[in-house]
């Protein structure tokens, strides 16, 4: 078995902190040889602000940059083509003319981002994905290379340019919502589900030995993959809609109890 968890809204509580409950139903199920891997949108360095909550394998940058921790090594690291990302901020700006960009590079150490960009960003998200932010034009977003881009924008009421945005169909790409109020873009094919396929591909295992838990729009692809999968109560409908199962919330431990039980199904 593989225990594959998103972060936020799923695990991490909103200060970005892990309850002891939950440290424990991780630390309890590695010792019974079943590795607890986070599939998240956080770059490496999200990572980083949870000290010493994993240790074997990781899956950032929604499931395209795979990761082994305990020896510091990148397994796969699959990009968006500049092509692609220009295409789709040629698209946004059609109804939000004044939509800002942040494109993630250098492994996701470095966030380019246009003028007003940090200005939409709340300070907890900051928190959850430090990073080093170096400004950028639009053109400049263009003409690179990303692990992915994201997107916000005032033009719109949040939810509406979060839908329409989702909407696009930009040859290529591949546009989700994590719950924050932004939009990412990778290219086409690269989710969480294709992540966990890779690395459970280089591990000897396939979905059907897999148990997800997600709370995101990001995490459907996921969830559907997994044989087994766990969205939180209150996610969004898109995760719940893809789930085999229902967990609690996050608040409520959900994650911990879900960890648990299994461990209780397998003793």
């Amino acid at each position: 078995m593989l225990i594959a968890t998103d972060l936020d809204g799923t695990l991490v509580r909103h200060d970005n902190t892990i309850s002891d409950r939950a440290r424990a139903a991780i630390r309890a199920a590695e010792q019974a040889g079943i590795p607890v891997v986070p599939t998240t949108g956080r770059q490496i360095g999200g990572l980083r602000t949870l000290p010493d909550a994993f240790s074997r394998y990781a899956l950032v940058n929604n499931g395209s940059l795979g990761i082994d921790l305990a020896h510091d090594e990148v397994l796969f690291c699959a990009m968006t083509p500049a092509a692609t990302v220009s295409a789709f901020v040629d698209a946004v700006l059609e109804y939000a003319p004044g939509a800002q960009f942040a494109s993630v590079r250098d492994g996701g150490r470095v966030f380019a981002v246009t003028e007003h960009y940090l200005e939409q960003v709340r300070p907890d998200e900051l928190v959850k994905d430090p990073a080093e932010f170096v400004p950028a034009d639009r053109d400049d977003i263009r003409r690179h290379d990303c692990l992915k881009i994201m997107v916000r924008s005032t033009d719109l009421p949040t939810e509406e340019f979060v839908s329409r945005t989702l909407a696009l169909d930009v040859p290529g790409g591949h546009t989700s919502n994590s719950g924050f109020p932004m939009v990412e873009m990778c290219a086409a094919g690269l989710t969480k589900a294709a992540g966990l396929d890779r690395l459970c591909g280089l591990l000897g295992m396939t979905s059907a030995d897999v148990v997800a838990l997600g709370d995101g729009g990001n995490d459907a692809e996921m969830l559907a993959w997994a044989g087994r999968s766990f969205a939180m109560a209150d996610g969004q409908q898109l995760a719940k809609d893809a789930a085999t199962d229902i967990a609690p919330p996050a608040a409520e431990e959900g994650f911990a109890r879900v960890v648990e039980s299994l461990l209780e199904e397998v003793a």
